[in-house]
């Protein structure tokens, strides 16, 4: 329903017949021709709010036996992104008090679980948290010039937190930690494979790097920017 406005503002006369039923279904009574178009998505958006009301009516009743719809009014633009995506997600708003998540923001929270000082393994445990800043700080530079970018910088925060934005509370954001676990023993663990990737545990707000892919800036931003285009769970190959 949400496309079907504009499913019908860009069709032509045999598109619109296809849509006849679904249209008469939304209560348009009139022609159904390309003259009659804006019409036709007046009644189908007015068809579209009428159903909403008595959904947003028992969800305002919800909010009420908790005592929040006196919040939600009070601080109407903070409590509007938990109901409407907004975007970039990475900008933080102090002057609106928005608290929206940026990279300063996710490299402050970063806790990792680094190997025994002077270890191999802690070596190379250093230049993926790099890769990391690196990765976040890019993402929100290019993201201010490109929104497909800035769709990502969104996606990240959630795919590993589950949230797709800052704790609201200020004592809940400074004690907020995404713990950041280093995996060293891929081959050991899951025989030979070309590749493997980042594994997230969003209730535990951790995130685990296969450090043996990820030898460079190049191969670590191409790696993160496949987990995040093509889901949450991945294989070895």
């Amino acid at each position: 329903m949400i496309h079907f406005p504009f499913e019908v503002q860009n069709s032509d006369d045999e598109k619109l017949l296809e849509l006849t039923d679904a249209i008469v279904a939304c209560g348009y009574q009139g022609p159904i021709t390309v003259e009659k178009r804006n019409s036709i998505t007046a009644a189908i958006s007015l068809h579209s709010v009428v159903r909403l009301i008595p959904i947003l009516t028992q969800l305002r009743e919800g909010f009420k036996l908790y005592g929040l719809t006196d919040f939600l009014a009070e601080h109407k633009q903070l409590c509007q992104e938990l109901f409407v995506p907004v975007f970039p997600i990475l900008i933080l708003s102090r002057g609106t008090n928005v608290f929206q998540v940026d990279a300063d923001f996710i490299g402050r929270a970063l806790s990792p679980n680094l190997s025994e000082e002077g270890s191999v393994r802690r070596q190379k445990e250093p230049h993926v948290l790099n890769f990391l800043q690196d990765f976040l700080q890019n993402l929100e530079d290019k993201g201010k010039m490109n929104f497909a970018l800035k769709c990502i910088s969104n996606h990240f925060f959630q795919w590993i937190t589950g949230h797709a934005h800052i704790p609201l509370i200020q004592c809940q954001r400074s004690i907020f930690k995404i713990t950041v676990n280093f995996e060293h023993d891929c081959y050991s663990h899951y025989g030979e494979h070309g590749i493997c990737y980042p594994v997230v545990n969003a209730c535990g707000v951790s995130v685990t790097f296969p450090v043996c892919h990820l030898g460079t800036y190049s191969e670590f931003e191409r790696n993160l920017n496949t987990a995040l285009e093509f889901g949450y769970e991945f294989s070895r190959y």
